[in-house]
């Protein structure tokens, strides 16, 4: 009995001291450069992001944050990194919702469970896509939108940023509720369809926020639908989609995680740091700049997000008909 006890206490002892270890490391966290993976090229919407808010975090946390962009499948390739580098907060990465909550779903090879293989760190910034038509096109409206393609089945078309974007499945969504017979016409990105509508060969494109708001400036498009739950003061007097009595609303966003199992304390200190980036006026100005609303979140927040985004848009890719590949 007395040398089961005295086991029973060396055992305990141990534990303590690698608790106390753990601890200690963990507040003396960061002790060098973090690793911030960037799911796309330099000089896009998520890279200018990724170093606008790293350059603040830095600053916060004592350590640079280094930028390491990883191009491929539309973006997983760079979460799937993340999702496999080691959870000691010295690999993060910034990723947005289509990456995490939509792509996933249309990939038959998965490279990650987005539910499961990531940590939450918390959010960066709240959009949305809108429903764009050129100024001078006769269609002012989404009414007048839908009165022509039923008059005409087949004969308009619209635009996206690819095949399975959320511009496109946003359209197919908003066919299959008002029982419209569109063309989807697929482009290599948001400013190749623009281009493509105000050059006559589409009808009408969904993009990004900060592009129709950019052209709406320019007097060049039309905003005749957003996809955000909420109206954006962004454009005003376009409804929303469920406003049009399409069933479906969610606004688009960026925030950063880490790999699963990332330690309590390293988690709370990125979480605290990304919230007074995200905090900071001249951020928020800049965001606004480039047609995106600053929204910090916590961790648990994110990760409701997330859970809940993902099982929206696999009911609505189920729905309209798209496959996997």
């Amino acid at each position: 009995m007395t040398r089961l006890l005295s086991r029973r206490t060396a055992v305990a002892s141990l534990l303590c001291l690698s608790l106390a270890a753990a601890a200690q490391a963990d507040s003396g966290y960061p002790a060098r450069p973090i690793k911030l993976v960037v799911p796309a090229s330099a000089g896009g919407e998520p890279d200018i992001l990724a170093r606008l808010v790293a350059h603040r975090m830095a600053a916060d946390l004592g350590q640079p944050i280094v930028v390491d962009n990883k191009v491929g499948a539309g973006g997983l390739i760079g979460v799937a990194s993340v999702a496999s580098a080691k959870a000691d907060g010295y690999t993060i990465g910034i990723v947005y919702q289509a990456v995490l909550a939509l792509s996933p779903h249309l990939i038959a090879k998965k490279l990650f469970d987005p539910l499961a293989d990531i940590a939450p760190i918390g959010l960066i910034s709240v959009s949305g896509n809108a429903l764009m038509v050129p100024a001078k096109s006769p269609i002012g409206s989404y009414a007048e939108l839908v009165a022509r393609a039923k008059a005409s089945p087949g004969k308009l078309s619209f635009g996206s940023w690819g095949e399975g974007s959320a511009g496109h499945i946003s359209g197919e969504i908003m066919k299959k509720a008002a029982g419209l017979d569109i063309q989807h016409i697929p482009y290599k990105g948001s400013n190749e369809a623009l281009m493509g509508m105000l050059g006559g060969e589409i009808d009408a494109i969904f993009g990004g926020w900060g592009l129709a708001s950019t052209q709406l400036k320019a007097g060049t498009v039309r905003v005749l639908a957003v996809t955000s739950p909420q109206p954006s003061p962004m454009f005003p007097g376009a409804p929303t989609f469920r406003e049009l009595g399409i069933p479906f609303g969610l606004n688009s966003w960026y925030g950063l995680v880490a790999p699963r199992d990332l330690p309590a304390p390293v988690l709370k200190r990125l979480e605290g740091a990304l919230r007074k980036a995200v905090g900071q006026p001249e951020i928020a100005a800049k965001l606004q700049d480039m047609g995106m609303q600053a929204q910090s979140s916590s961790a648990a927040q994110l990760g409701e997000r997330i859970r809940g985004d993902h099982e929206t848009w696999g009911r609505k890719i189920k729905e309209v008909g798209i496959e996997a590949r």
